[in-house]
């Protein structure tokens, strides 16, 4: 028996890392923690009546076709209904330009893979969410955050990164956000911001990857325009998922690109999976069909909504001067920023203990920083955890001041 697999490992497998996330979650299973920490949907949310209903009637009707291996860009029926969807911000969309992939994340891995050599360089928000370090990490790229604030990432920063990066000559492979309500952060990227960030990215020839899983969460304010909806010159990637207005458990997200670029991104699928599964496919397909989605996504921001404004109460009530936190205007997280001298993730166990978790906020910063900071989740809780909670955390937080 071999003892020490780790010569065997390709440069790639050594480099990965587990999520700090995942591996601090572990210390949350009991069921007396009131956790903050996931990104979950609530399952009060979920239209099993529907689902349910949609599911016999397909295999009634289409078992034997919905059961079997589909096409790895995904059902036509499905692309379709989300070309219809993603055209309503930018006329010409076609089922050509989508790809359907097993979540979102399969998604950021299909992006880094197409595009990442190892050094490469990809520039993002600072902080910037998890899911997308760990994705393009993976493939060795050098990533460099741009910080951003209230209104999000600083086009002036940005611009002075990309202008220092030419004159090493060094072209960033693309530029990741995620635009509204981002994660792990709250903000919302301004229109002028954005107009902004595709003059930069046109001037310095630079993809985007705009990941828009929140985007249809706002619960108050106006609604930017998306970041693709303004593009010109065809050098947006989108990533959009059901997992927050429909569904996680389905597994269904979508990307969409240029044709061309979404030909490649086919091809790199194929050696994942296959194929998305077609059952969740033509479930989700018959559910737009029916328009069902815009009134489910209306009841998520009701609830998600008043789940905010209960959090952001209990914190103003609870919690001692000198820390502070976003006021997001849609989606699942807020971010708190505790006193510089405090560290979030030495704080984590001493929070546990009093029964309550978050995630904390130097697992988003690609630069190591962040230790003062945690991503709260207002979408999964109840009500009343949300009050308790905050009250067991601003405690803690008192106690180690």
């Amino acid at each position: 028996m071999i003892k020490d697999l780790s010569p065997f490992y390709s440069k790639n497998a050594r480099n990965l890392q587990s999520s700090v996330i995942r591996e601090l979650l572990k210390l949350t299973r009991k069921p007396e923690i009131i956790s903050f920490a996931g990104g979950l949907p609530a399952p009060e949310t979920f239209p099993v009546e529907a689902i349910e209903q949609i599911s016999c009637r397909i295999l009634r009707e289409r078992g034997r076709f919905a059961l079997q291996y589909g096409p790895t860009e995904g059902e036509m029926p499905l692309r379709e209904e989300l070309a219809k969807w993603m055209a309503l911000s930018k006329p010409g969309i076609t089922p050509a330009n989508i790809l359907i992939t097993s979540g979102s994340q399969q998604g950021l891995d299909i992006v880094a893979k197409v595009f990442i050599d190892p050094g490469d360089i990809v520039v993002m928000e600072l902080p910037s969410y998890i899911g997308g370090i760990q994705a393009f990490s993976a493939y060795r790229a050098k990533m460099i955050g741009v910080s951003q604030d209230s209104h999000g990432m600083r086009m002036d920063l940005l611009e002075k990164t990309l202008a220092r990066l030419a004159k090493r000559h060094k072209k960033p492979k693309f530029i990741y956000v995620v635009p509204d309500f981002q994660n792990p952060s709250g903000v919302t990227l301004t229109e002028a911001r954005r107009r902004r960030l595709l003059e930069l990215a046109y001037a310095y020839e630079v993809p985007i990857v705009e990941d828009s899983p929140y985007r249809d969460l706002r619960f108050r304010g106006v609604a930017q325009p998306p970041i693709y909806g303004l593009d010109t010159q065809d050098q947006v990637i989108v990533l959009g998922t059901f997992s927050k207005i429909f569904c996680p458990g389905l597994r269904l997200a979508w990307l969409m690109a240029p044709a061309s670029w979404t030909d490649r991104m086919v091809v790199s699928k194929q050696s994942m999976d296959l194929a998305s599964p077609t059952f969740n496919q033509m479930i989700a397909a018959e559910y737009m069909r029916q328009g069902l989605l815009r009134p489910q996504i209306e009841a998520i921001r009701k609830l998600y909504g008043k789940k905010r404004n209960i959090m952001l109460k209990a914190l103003k009530e609870f919690m001692p001067k000198g820390v502070r936190w976003t006021k997001p205007e849609g989606g699942l997280f807020l971010w708190v920023k505790l006193p510089r001298t405090m560290n979030a993730t030495t704080l984590f166990r001493s929070a546990v203990d009093e029964n309550v978790a978050y995630v904390v906020g130097e697992a988003f910063y690609c630069n190591g920083k962040g230790q003062n900071t945690m991503r709260l989740n207002f979408s999964y809780p109840s009500e009343e955890q949300i009050v308790e909670g905050i009250r067991r955390l601003a405690a803690v937080i008192k106690k180690n001041m």
